[in-house]
């Protein structure tokens, strides 16, 4: 199992989508899981850009991680999960830090996240929405790192920037050196890489 981190509009849903497709993994994503809740309240957080609780957030990953180890917890991505430090401790405390073997970081500049944001044009990428969700990711995301470290889960960055095939293959080639996915395609991958070079 691992998990995509990155600020709004890094691209990890779009990421996570397409891993899922191309390996037939499971792809587990908080807003829409909190989306098929129908509670107002959390609604309205989300198209504002604000936190939903952690206790909500810990009770919903209850259900992911059931939902996981259903499927076989190797083949998941969580997309949205932790995305707290108190989030990480929940998954430590019940034993559910052991499945995830990584995170990845989607790192995009700046100036490009808010290009993005107002491209896609939805209904929560108000200004005042993106600069509290980014604010809340900037916030939490050194917490989560540095106690997802220190219980051994494998952490990388990757450059979000180009298009989405190049970011997909970037993933998966981290993918292949954590052993996730089958040695054959993952030297592909690097072959395709060492031809581009060539060119």
């Amino acid at each position: 199992m691992i998990t995509l981190f990155g600020a709004p509009g890094s691209g990890k849903s779009v990421q996570g989508q397409m891993l899922a497709r191309k390996l037939g993994w499971a792809w587990y994503s908080s807003r829409d899981m909190l989306s098929t809740m129908h509670n107002k309240d959390i609604m309205y957080r989300l198209d504002h850009g604000m936190f939903v609780d952690d206790d909500t957030m810990n009770s919903l990953m209850c259900d992911v991680m059931q939902q996981a180890h259903a499927r076989g917890v190797a083949r998941v991505v969580l997309d949205g999960f932790p995305s707290s430090y108190r989030q990480v401790r929940w998954m430590i405390d019940h034993g559910e830090i052991e499945y995830l073997t990584g995170a990845i970081i989607l790192r995009v500049p700046h100036g490009e996240l808010w290009k993005r944001l107002m491209e896609r044009k939805r209904v929560d990428d108000t200004r005042a929405a993106i600069e509290r969700r980014n604010e809340l990711y900037d916030r939490s995301i050194t917490g989560m790192v540095r106690a997802l470290s220190m219980e051994d889960v494998l952490i990388r960055e990757v450059d979000g920037m180009g298009t989405e095939q190049d970011v997909l293959e970037r993933i998966k080639e981290i993918l292949g050196e954590w052993d996730l996915i089958p040695r054959k395609q993952y030297e592909k991958i690097k072959q395709v890489y060492s031809y581009r070079d060539r060119l």
